[in-house]
């Protein structure tokens, strides 16, 4: 267990009451677990605690020195121990200017700013293509979708996949002549981003397009994008104290920029500003970020539990499961201690989900009835998404009555009908689906990350385990390449051998 797991608190966890028992010994049960923060309510009344485990969660939070470390945290210390850096992306969503990286990241978001109004204002395009990968797309791209109703500029895709299949299925119906293509990558070597910016630089290119003034960079390496045929004015730089899991807000949402334009990102920015003060300002037990990590941390480390299934009713919501996928895993799926130790412990819980109610009729089955007990958050709106007010008061039926049979389950008539019920599941209700309401939820989201990381000792902002597969994968493109398997991968050399082989077929 974490070297600051409470056998009191595991005691405790064990000995709660069934989730139906709870709600009849104290009928008030929501007034102490329900929150209203930012836009967002937050039911948590159907997670698995009682007075006592709240009481001790709140306890753990404490003595694992949360309130130090979020300090740190917002005042730049480089709590990255491994890579040595300051965690700061809370300074790309404050609007003082009173220290240094405040002050860069706001010059850097007016630069991005400009930019995206010269861009926007030129009819002339009508198609970008943000090409990226991992927190270079998936947090842009799912803030894009969620806030459609707000996209008032050219249309924006994503192309992330180095299958050219991609790549192919934007450049096929685009016109060059009114496209932008902006490249994300921190160090603009990434192997899948720059082979795909290759590939959109000559299909430009051979259609007679200045590629300069169609190419924007994002990036902290200006000078190698510069060199890569860049225009420096077309370089918009962020800086290694962002992470880029929590990049979203930096200018790395540039593609959102574009597509929302400056007034609705800075009501983004505001949205996760809001949320960064109810962290760094609230009690614990009211505190939604410190309540929410709590909670995951409960239900991975304590019940472990070992996936959550998170359900955004929210067509606009759909990528929002993804977003996550590497917010949470990429952060807090360590094998080791923040000081090296091998951990015996779960860690970051898989996490995966798709939007309601095409869930319900694809996984629920096993979320009910299955043998694994399956933490479910549910996540939607409170104004409508759409145009119909009735369709989204069934969406929200679904919700609530998916959420009532987790938690209360039903026998029936035979054992193929029981529900067993006691299934922990929570609430998460934004007022509508705006900006600043979206920019409060990553935010929290963020926080909770940082403080799960906290409780189980490990460093949420490296990602070491992505390395390895993509070292062997360039030195397996190079074998590809000369048509001879390198003999000392040999538990793939078999493999290696017979594509060689096969794709001669196809060739």
């Amino acid at each position: 267990m974490p070297s600051n797991f409470s056998v009191e608190l595991a005691n405790l966890a064990a000995a709660v009451a069934p989730l139906r028992e709870l709600f009849e010994h104290d009928t008030r049960r929501h007034e102490w677990l329900a929150f209203d923060v930012c836009g967002i309510h937050a039911d948590f009344s159907r997670q698995r605690v009682d007075p006592d485990v709240f009481g001790a969660l709140m306890s753990l939070v404490s003595d694992a020195g949360v309130a130090h470390k979020r300090e740190q945290m917002f005042s730049g210390v480089a709590i990255n121990s491994t890579e040595n850096r300051a965690v700061q992306h809370v300074a790309l969503r404050s609007s003082g200017s009173d220290d240094t990286k405040k002050d860069l990241a706001r010059r850097s978001r007016e630069a991005a700013i400009e930019l995206a109004r010269q861009i926007r204002e030129n009819t002339e395009i009508d198609t970008v293509i943000n090409i990226g990968i991992g927190g270079s797309d998936l947090g842009p791209q799912m803030v894009v979708r969620a806030l459609r109703k707000f996209c008032n500029g050219p249309t924006v895709h994503f192309v992330s996949n180095i299958d050219p299949a991609d790549l192919d299925s934007v450049i096929d119906t685009a016109d060059p002549h009114r496209t932008i293509v902006v490249v994300s990558s921190k160090t603009f070597t990434t192997l899948e981003t720059m082979e795909n910016a290759a590939r959109a630089r000559e299909w430009m290119m051979s259609a007679g397009v200045e590629w300069s003034e169609h190419c924007v960079a994002v990036t902290s390496s200006c000078e190698r994008a510069v060199e890569w045929g860049v225009k420096k004015e077309h370089c918009l730089e962020f800086f290694d104290w962002v992470g880029g899991r929590f990049s979203v807000s930096s200018v790395i949402g540039f593609a959102v920029m574009l597509a929302i334009g400056d007034e609705h990102f800075a009501e983004f920015l505001d949205g996760m500003h809001q949320m960064d003060r109810h962290f760094s300002d609230s009690p614990w037990e009211r505190n939604l970020p410190v309540v929410h990590a709590a909670l995951w941390y409960l239900n991975a480390a304590v019940h472990q539990y070992p996936t959550v299934a998170v359900i955004p009713y929210s067509h606009d919501l759909a990528r929002l499961p993804a977003f996550l996928q590497q917010l949470v895993m990429e952060s807090n799926g360590k094998g080791v201690t923040i000081d090296g130790q091998k951990v015996t412990h779960a860690t970051s819980p898989v996490v995966w989900g798709e939007s309601g109610t095409n869930s319900q009729h694809a996984f629920f089955q096993m979320i009910h009835q299955g043998t694994q007990v399956v933490p479910v958050e549910f996540i939607s709106t409170v104004r409508p998404m759409g145009h119909d007010q009735h369709t989204h008061d069934l969406l929200i039926a679904n919700l609530i009555a998916q959420s009532e049979a987790l938690a209360a389950g039903s026998q029936g008539v035979s054992s193929h009908q029981d529900f067993p019920g006691n299934r922990p599941s929570s609430v998460l209700l934004l007022d509508e689906l705006s900006p600043r309401c979206l920019g409060a939820l990553v935010a929290m989201y963020e926080h909770s990350v940082a403080v799960q990381g906290w409780l189980l000792n490990v460093n949420s902002f490296d990602q070491f385990g992505v390395e390895l597969g993509k070292d062997l994968a360039k030195k397996t493109a190079q074998s590809i390449a000369q048509g001879t398997p390198d003999e000392s991968q040999t538990m793939t050399h078999p493999l290696m051998k017979w594509f060689l082989e096969r794709r001669k077929n196809f060739s």
